[in-house]
């Protein structure tokens, strides 16, 4: 399918954090999601091991998301302190992801159509193609 990633050198060993939501720090590197109103810009793609490695992160398209706890199809998804994907309906939180298919639980991986969320937060318009899918804001 169509999608879009861009490359930033990790801000740190990130190979433990592939299918997270990323941010970009202070100095431009991409480093794991820790809040919901985090301005998380994609997915981790790969497993970046050092620090200045390439970070490959998913921007728009679908792509696999290990999520922190149970989400719904059509759920919004933010990241949570892990940068694990979490369904929220939270005033302020930075929507980056529509799950696609029910997710079972903590760590489980589950397909998201996601997008940069730098300024989208929780109820705000959603991408052009949402409605074709199917999917509406709750």
């Amino acid at each position: 399918g169509e999608h879009i990633d861009i490359s930033l050198p990790a801000a740190a060993d990130l190979s433990s954090y592939q299918y997270r939501f990323v941010t970009v720090d202070a100095n431009g590197r991409g480093t794991l999601a820790t809040a919901t109103t985090d301005k998380h810009i994609g997915i981790l793609q790969n497993k970046p091991a050092a620090a200045d490695s390439p970070a490959r992160i998913r921007v728009h398209g679908i792509s696999k998301m290990v999520f922190g706890a149970a989400s719904n199809e059509g759920d919004q998804v933010s990241s949570n302190g892990q940068g694990f994907g979490t369904a929220t309906t939270q005033a302020g939180a930075r929507v980056g992801a529509i799950t696609l298919s029910a997710v079972g639980g903590s760590a489980d991986i589950g397909d998201v159509a996601a997008w940069n969320a730098a300024k989208r937060p929780c109820g705000a318009s959603w991408p052009w193609w949402a409605a074709a899918w199917g999917y509406a804001a709750s």
